[in-house]
C-alpha cells in the first residue's frame, strides 16, 4: 500500500511540474495586431491597425512616457474614443484601432504608447512621430 501511495505521489508531482516550454499563465498571441510599430512624419497623420482577435482592451496609453488617465473610458467596449490634443485613438469596431496624431510643431519627436491585453496576453503599439 505504501508503494502504491508513493508511486501515485510521484506521478502527481511529475505531471503537475511546470514545463519550461509552455509556462502556466502566459497565453499565445490572441490579439494579432497588423502592426506594432508605426513611424509618422511631423504632419497630421492617421493609421488604422487591425486585429484578428476580437476580445481585447486597452490597458494603458502614454505620450512621451506620461500616462493618460483612462478611468472614465470603457476600453472593453466594441467602440470608444480616447482623445487628447496631440492624438486620438478610436476603436471603431471589434477588430480596428484608428490612431491619428495632430501636427507636431515641436522640436522633439513624440512617442505614443498603447498597451493592449486579452486575458493573460499583453501587447503594445508604439507610434513615433518626428519633429518639424
Amino acid at each position: 500500500m505504501k508503494k502504491l501511495l508513493l508511486v501515485i505521489s510521484l506521478f502527481t508531482i511529475i505531471s503537475c511540474s511546470k514545463d519550461k516550454d509552455s509556462p502556466i499563465g502566459i497565453w499565445d498571441d490572441n490579439i494579432k495586431l497588423s502592426q506594432k510599430e508605426v513611424e509618422f512624419d511631423a504632419n497630421e497623420n492617421t493609421i488604422t491597425i487591425t486585429t484578428e482577435g476580437e476580445w481585447w482592451w486597452i490597458t494603458e496609453v502614454s505620450l512621451n512616457d506620461s500616462i493618460i488617465n483612462l478611468e472614465d473610458i470603457d476600453t472593453n467596449a466594441d467602440d470608444f474614443i480616447i482623445e487628447e490634443t496631440e492624438f486620438k485613438i478610436e476603436r471603431k469596431n471589434i477588430t480596428e484601432i484608428y490612431i491619428s496624431m495632430s501636427e507636431n510643431l515641436g522640436d522633439t519627436s513624440r512617442v505614443l504608447g498603447i498597451g493592449l491585453e486579452a486575458g493573460d496576453y499583453f501587447d503594445h503599439i508604439r507610434v513615433t512621430q518626428s519633429a518639424k
